[in-house]
């Protein structure tokens, strides 16, 4: 039998019902789940992987986001016009 088939929603979702009441305890799950030890332990380090990418994709763009709004706004204050002085400011200053 192969351990990556594809689970349902229902055995995912009942997968993470039991391995919140046992953490880590694949065994037991697998016993209730009426499936092998290596596929719930294979099921549980996909879920993992693909957390731990999902999150580092979502912190790139964020960075991503940041540096683009950082750009945009260098952008924009090189775009604006320098300020202007009257001359009534120099003779106050000379």
């Amino acid at each position: 039998m192969h351990t990556n088939q594809r689970w349902t929603d229902a055995e995912n979702h009942e997968f993470r019902r039991l391995f919140s009441r046992y953490p880590r305890d694949f065994m037991l799950i697998a016993e209730r789940m009426d499936k092998s030890y290596s596929q719930v332990r294979s099921h549980y380090y996909n879920i993992e992987k693909r957390e731990r990418v999902m999150k580092a994709t979502l912190h790139m763009t964020v960075a991503k986001q940041s540096v683009n709004q950082d750009q945009f706004s260098h952008n924009q204050l090189m775009k604006s016009e320098p300020p202007t002085y009257s001359l009534i400011v120099f003779e106050q200053i000379y």
